[in-house]
């Protein structure tokens, strides 16, 4: 193997790293367009001098570690490959002369540790970060924990695939199509038992304690037609100080969850807002066409890089030591094009992902007519997540959620829609209301 195979990566890699954090850092402050300047979607009318400085620090740092962690990855796998441990991994496997059912997850689980445990440290110093920001909250075994609960559930998932595919690969042709036939179940079955099984083993949740709330809010639900008997509450506070609430799962499994963080930080009005972007959601069936996307998805990726995989494998496999497409050897290449492949479209399917998110808003503005609500409680997350109202492009592109700037400007159009008039600077949502109070002081 040339040592520019090996050293070539390394350098690309290292070139893209210091050049998103040139970018990054340049992008660091906090700014909004000239137009809002003033305005109730200016962040230096609900956040602090030092909310804003601290926004400034944290966030370059996440961004960079969000950015950096994808192509780390890559290059774990590639020297796995490139470099022939995987090979002499799976030959040494098959020296021990042990049943292909115990080899194939040792393999996997080995190239998976691998890719995992060279990101962990930035994924370790991301959390940290946001921890000595006061944004995160959890100590360090409870994030350890996690993590391994995480590493868990994808190493099974991944062996799950990973066999099918090259099981089928190994049956002949029109393995991709039989594959996707196998993903589509997969993938409602995996929202269908998410909220029931998966989520616990992360938080604890538990029927809301509040009663007056919950009857409160399954009253907002009725209105939209959503027919649930329980309010659930997550424990969220021992991991970050960030608001949020979800209505989970499909059929049977369907829950209205809360954080307690949320219970602490929003007054009533300002949490049937979120709950009503919520119920936004499932009225307008964002989790069915979620589902729908997935599927449609999966069978775009597989067919792309399943072509690309076989394509790479007959022209590339002698010399990373790929013998046939359903060769253990190809499950480092097969993880690399997959994970490149949904990072370069997570673009287009976070900007579908945004649009629902506006759909969401706008439903829960009409539900409600809270324009000032809305406002408020966008104030209260974007203070206690310390998000940057109008972050620079890229991260933008990658966003799943429109940013606070938007959020806000769609509740001011909004407004001015419903009354005639805005809510300028001096007009702010609880105006009665302390200002320092209202703002975090």
């Amino acid at each position: 193997m040339r040592r520019t195979t090996l050293v070539a990566p390394l350098l690309l890699f290292a070139l893209y790293a210091v050049l998103m954090g040139v970018y990054f850092r340049y992008t660091a402050p906090v700014k909004v367009p000239a137009e809002y300047a003033g305005t109730v979607a200016d962040p230096a009318m609900y956040m602090t001098k030092g909310q804003l400085e601290s926004i400034e620090s944290m966030r370059p740092w996440l961004r960079w570690f969000f950015f950096v962690t994808p192509p780390l990855q890559w290059l774990a796998l590639w020297l796995l490959l490139a470099s022939g441990t995987a090979a002499r991994w799976r030959e040494a496997l098959e020296r021990a002369r042990l049943p292909l059912a115990i080899r194939y997850p040792v393999f996997v689980f080995c190239v998976w540790s691998v890719s995992s445990l060279a990101v962990l440290p930035l994924r370790f110093a991301s959390y940290r970060v946001s921890y000595a920001h006061g944004v995160a909250t959890q100590s360090v075994p409870g994030w350890l924990r996690d993590w391994a609960v995480s590493f868990l559930l994808d190493y099974a998932t991944v062996l799950a695939a990973l066999g099918a595919a090259q099981w089928l690969m190994s049956r002949g042709g029109g393995w991709k199509g039989k594959l996707w036939l196998l993903s589509v179940p997969f993938i409602a079955f995996y929202m269908y038992i998410q909220p029931v099984f998966i989520s616990p083993l992360f938080t604890d949740i538990r029927p809301m304690s509040d009663e007056r709330l919950e009857r409160s809010i399954l009253e907002l639900a009725r209105r939209a037609d959503i027919r649930a008997d329980r309010v659930f509450e997550a424990e969220m506070s021992s991991k970050t100080n960030a608001v949020n609430a979800e209505i989970r799962g499909l059929g049977s499994t369907l829950r209205i969850v809360v954080w307690d963080t949320a219970l602490e930080q929003l007054d009533e009005e300002e949490l049937l807002q979120v709950m009503a972007h919520e119920i936004g959601h499932y009225v307008k069936r964002h989790l069915e066409w979620a589902a729908a996307g997935y599927a449609l998805w999966s069978m775009v990726l597989i067919a792309a890089v399943g072509a690309l995989y076989e394509r790479l494998a007959a022209s590339r496999g002698a010399c990373w030591g790929i013998r046939r497409p359903s060769d253990m050897t190809g499950v480092p290449l097969i993880l690399l094009l997959v994970s490149m492949a949904l990072f370069v479209c997570q673009p287009a399917a976070n900007a579908i992902s945004r649009e629902s998110e506006k759909s969401a808003d706008l439903y829960a503005l009409e539900l409600t007519g809270n324009a000032e609500a809305e406002i408020a409680f966008i104030w209260k997350t974007a203070a206690t997540s310390l998000s940057d109202p109008h972050p620079p492009l890229l991260s933008r592109l990658y966003g799943t959620h429109p940013s606070d700037l938007e959020r806000i400007a769609m509740a001011l159009r909004f407004s001015e829609k419903q009354s005639g008039k805005g809510l300028p600077g001096n007009d702010r949502p609880g105006k009665d209301e302390p200002w320092e109070e209202r703002r975090g002081g």
